[in-house]
């Protein structure tokens, strides 16, 4: 046979799309001696169904036993008996899931409910730390106007001064009223 047809067989085996003929094709070439280098690599694999092939199974009705047992459990006959051990196990197993879904239901709703009491405390503890901010602000900013009222009473009397600075010039000359209380002064 042509190489150029074992490569489309080749194809064709790998995709799945051969027939029982054209494998059997394909075996009794690669069984032959004389390969060209690139199919080399196939003929293990070729070799190994042909010895498996020529292997006797050691019952001789085996395929036909697999046979029948395939085509009962095609057909949906196969039916697996439930003993007394069997029933209770799915009696228990049944119990079991339905203590475990509400056991999980219990969890979930109670971390929910949890979550939110949780979330009200947070808001009540920041509504209430807001109030107390805001309250010592207030006293502050009473202490600090009247601060500004003590402030504005010295700035009055800086003014004060400052206007009065310019009669602090008159007590630089002395009036002599009465010159004998003046002290005497010697004049050598």
């Amino acid at each position: 046979m042509n190489t150029r047809e074992i490569e489309t067989l080749l194809g064709k085996y790998y995709e799945g799309n051969t027939s029982l003929a054209e494998e059997k094709i394909l075996r009794d070439f690669f069984r032959n001696g004389d390969l060209p280098d690139h199919l080399k690599e196939h003929r293990q694999l070729f070799g190994f169904f042909a010895d498996r092939q020529s292997e006797n199974l050691p019952d001789p009705d085996f395929e036909r036993k697999l046979t029948e047992k395939l085509a009962g459990e095609a057909d949906g006959a196969t039916v697996i008996p439930f003993t007394l051990r069997n029933k209770r196990f799915l009696a228990f197993a049944r119990v079991a899931a339905a203590i475990l879904l509400l056991a999980g239901l219990f969890f979930s709703l109670r971390n929910e409910i949890s979550d939110s009491r949780k979330q009200q405390a947070v808001n009540r503890r920041t509504e209430l730390a807001y109030a107390q901010t805001t309250q010592a602000l207030m006293i502050v900013s009473s202490n600090l106007n009247a601060g500004l009222k003590q402030v504005s009473k010295l700035r009055l009397l800086d003014q004060v001064m400052t206007d009065m600075q310019p009669l602090g010039k008159f007590y630089q000359y002395t009036l002599i009223i009465n010159p004998d209380e003046l002290p005497k002064k010697s004049t050598k």
